[in-house]
């Protein structure tokens, strides 16, 4: 009598807690360590496949010299790729769950590191940052001079970016601001991948987390300034596994739900003091899904699971407070003085278009039309696709934290995006609201990927949901796993490659200016890069003077900018 076979693993589902050789819990059994392993493996994959940009030979001021540039890059990160493809199909057949763990925490670091890399090639033989000494770059060099001489910084700016960058070129750089704010910039341009596939890591499997969490965080890649977008791509997830454990507080000890919330509150605190942006835009729709919950909550299950969650939120708001109390002090106590006039390149555009956050330079589209005209009432197809993500997410998923966050926070930027918009003339203030474009993007493509790990865990078969194929034989867990990363590491790298391309050094008066500008800035010694036109550059400014504030006129700055130059006033 034969007996039954063995089921393959469903890598689609958070699997139980195996156990090792003498019924001791392994590495899988143990969630930190086990997140802690992925992301050394994904911090490793992705500052080595920054390194590999040191191996490749061009001249970055040459358009042929771009193209070579990216095309080397690519071959090395199929040769990483492969690799990862081979262990993983290999490693399978013994420890599938792990392997598969270890693969997708290496192909999202593998994700940032090809636009690290990229960037890295566009800045070679030079010490600047980006855009040398001009714009933001010239101001976190200010602030990491004054920190150097012992002065104090804005109270109302987040403070870990420009004491990170002072740190570094105190102990590292030999005190040069502009080459510490370059290293730092590279190194978090590396870690968006792993910051998005951990953070949702927390919340599903790893081929969700590296499919949803990666893919929707493309997007926000900001070589120039990317302290802001990796805090937006782990904020909405920690903010959702906070409000997933107030909606868990039935089933949980109290002890356990104060320490999750303290230990949540600690990292959004973390996050708080590297940006603080999106916890403002998204404060009014966390706020009203907390009390909705918590009113939910006590229906439901009584008041001694509000007691419970009771627990986890105070030790949340315990952990935040602690690390980012005065900060937050700063910024609340500053935010009545504190006027933005600057114009993006879309403050002129049609307030509901959000489906391309592209930074805030001006460039080549700024002289065209922005954006371009949809196809269905001038709404794109694209932006109906994340329409319909958010329909399906919410019609499968208005019971789970992890789809109500992302709908909260798109909600409450819309909201303030809007608000700001339409007194931007009467109060001759902008106040960031073009900003909201990059969260309500990220968002959307979020609930359009978790629309779709609804769809999958309501057991929708392959074939049903595409209409016309009908699989012979369900696809084992290897042939998923293998073929899963796959696509997703070649999205990746053609992904990272047109981001990277974007910051090659040219004259466009956009992004490719900013590393054209470091090209060409000697630095504080006069040396010149080697590829700097002609071979000589301009003498750096004095970094006392770099950053000052100009006067505010109390008018907007975008009288003379943008698409619409008739709209100058006399």
């Amino acid at each position: 009598m034969t007996s039954a076979p063995t089921a393959a693993p469903d890598l689609t589902r958070q699997p139980p807690a195996p156990r090792g050789r003498h019924g001791t819990p392994g590495l899988q059994g143990r969630p930190a360590l086990s997140l802690v392993a992925e992301g050394l493996t994904a911090v490793g994959a992705a500052l080595l496949m920054t390194a590999a940009a040191s191996t490749v030979e061009l001249n970055p001021m040459m358009r042929i010299g771009q193209v070579s540039g990216l095309a080397a890059l690519q071959l090395r990160l199929l040769l990483l790729l492969g690799c990862v493809l081979v262990a993983c199909a290999f490693l399978m057949r013994r420890r599938p769950l792990a392997t598969v763990r270890f693969a997708a925490a290496a192909v999202s670091g593998l994700a940032s590191g090809v636009t690290a890399a990229g960037v890295s090639l566009a800045l070679r033989d030079t010490t600047w940052p980006l855009n040398a000494q001009g714009g933001d770059a010239g101001n976190l060099q200010a602030w990491a001079t004054a920190l150097m001489e012992g002065k104090s910084l804005d109270g109302g700016y987040p403070p870990v970016y420009p004491h990170l960058v002072a740190w570094t070129a105190e102990y590292i750089t030999d005190g040069q601001p502009g080459y510490a704010l370059k290293l730092v910039g590279l190194l978090f341009v590396a870690l968006l991948g792993p910051a998005a596939y951990l953070s949702w890591r927390l919340l599903l499997p790893p081929l969700w987390a590296l499919g949803i969490g990666v893919t929707a965080a493309l997007p926000m890649m900001q070589p120039y300034k990317p302290y802001t977008n990796i805090v937006l791509v782990a904020f909405v997830p920690v903010l959702a596994k906070l409000l997933q454990t107030v909606q868990r507080a039935p089933r949980l000890p109290r002890r356990k739900a104060a320490v999750t919330g303290g230990v949540l509150g600690l990292m959004l605190g973390l996050m708080f003091l590297v940006y603080s942006g999106w916890f403002v835009w998204s404060a009014a729709g966390a706020v009203v899904l907390t009390v909705v919950l918590l009113v939910r909550l006590r229906r439901t299950a009584g008041a001694d699971a509000l007691v419970t969650a009771g627990y986890t939120l105070g030790a949340a708001a315990a952990g935040f407070l602690a690390v980012a109390g005065i900060s937050l002090f700063r910024l609340l106590s500053s935010a009545g003085a504190t006027v933005d006039r600057y114009c993006y390149f879309d403050t002129y555009t049609e307030p509901t278009y959000f489906a391309m956050w592209r930074d805030d330079l001006p460039g080549a589209d700024a002289q065209n039309a922005w954006p371009l005209p949809g196809e269905l009432g001038g709404v794109g197809l694209f932006s109906i696709v994340l329409l319909l993500g958010l329909g399906v997410a919410l019609a499968l998923g208005s019971d789970r934290a992890w789809v109500l966050v992302p709908a909260a926070c798109a909600a409450s930027a819309l909201l303030m995006r809007y608000w700001y918009a339409s007194h931007m003339e009467s109060n001759q203030a902008v106040m960031l609201y073009p900003r909201t474009s990059a969260q309500l993007l990220h968002c959307l493509l979020l609930l359009t990927g978790l629309a779709c790990f609804l769809v999958a865990r309501r057991g929708t078969d392959a074939g049903a949901v595409l209409g016309a194929v009908r699989l012979s034989r369900r696809p084992g867990p290897r042939a998923v796993a293998v073929g899963t990363l796959c696509a997703l590491g070649l999205l990746f790298g053609m992904a990272g490659s047109a981001t990277a391309d974007k910051y090659m050094p040219k004259q466009d008066g956009g992004t490719g200016s900013l590393a054209w500008e470091a090209q060409v800035t000697a630095d504080h010694q006069g040396h010149c890069s080697a590829y700097a036109p002609g071979g000589t550059c301009r003498q750096p400014g004095d970094p006392a003077t770099v950053g000052l504030p100009e006067p505010d006129l109390g008018i907007l700055t975008c009288l003379h900018l943008g698409p619409f130059p008739n709209t100058r006033k006399p």
